[in-house]
């Protein structure tokens, strides 16, 4: 089985092997963006622990697209670790978008792989896939996020949590996110983690569309 996960994404302009236009990138600015969102958070909701590796490097990719398109985003991910002393409980996610506007968010689906993958797959997680939920035969399997029970990992295996954000563009202009927010229940308390995925996407799809490192 392949799993594409952050440490396999090429830098500097290569092209991934799933989706021919678009084109993978590491993006330093994200990794403080994430520590200055966890650090940030109040009301009792705690930062994640050995339960999930989040030291993970930043990524993302960018697309132009029409008005009108809707497409799953796929390569959103974090590892559950073996060191989880017991299951997580999802409650949320929460794509960290700008106010650009261009795009809008028509649902989130979430698979723990590889168990939630369709029989026989070869992929084990995707970049993009026309509409939403996602019409692939290998992006098949996912269910809502509230409530999926993520239990750890035996030492030696591979587990981790992919979430499938639907997205709409609804107009024309420049849309990005920085990250995405899951929180979840571990050991009887709150907890949130962001993933550091990045996505732009301009509109329509004769725009030039490139990341914005800066902002």
């Amino acid at each position: 089985m392949r799993t594409l996960n952050a440490k396999s994404i090429p830098i500097g302009g290569a092209r991934s092997r799933w989706t021919r236009h678009k084109i993978w990138f590491f993006v330093a600015f994200a990794v403080f963006g994430v520590i200055a969102i966890l650090a940030s958070d109040g009301a009792g909701v705690r930062l994640p622990g050995d339960e999930l590796k989040t030291g993970q490097g930043a990524y993302g990719w960018y697309t132009s697209k029409d008005v009108g398109s809707k497409f799953t985003d796929g390569l959103n991910i974090i590892t559950v670790t073996p060191q989880a002393r017991g299951p997580l409980r999802l409650i949320s996610a929460r794509p960290l978008m700008d106010n650009g506007g261009s795009v809008r968010v028509i649902g989130i689906l979430a698979r723990i792989n590889p168990g939630m993958l369709p029989p026989g797959s070869e992929v084990g997680s995707f970049q993009e896939a026309p509409e939403f939920p996602p019409a692939l035969p290998h992006a098949a399997g996912a269910v809502p996020v509230e409530g999926l029970i993520v239990q750890p990992p035996k030492r030696g295996e591979d587990r981790w949590i992919e979430l499938q954000i639907g997205y709409e563009v609804v107009a024309p202009g420049r849309s990005a996110r920085r990250g995405v927010e899951l929180v979840y229940e571990y050991e009887g308390a709150r907890h949130k983690a962001v993933i550091p995925s990045y996505l732009a996407v301009c509109a329509p799809s004769t725009a030039m569309c490139e990341p914005e490192y800066d902002k």
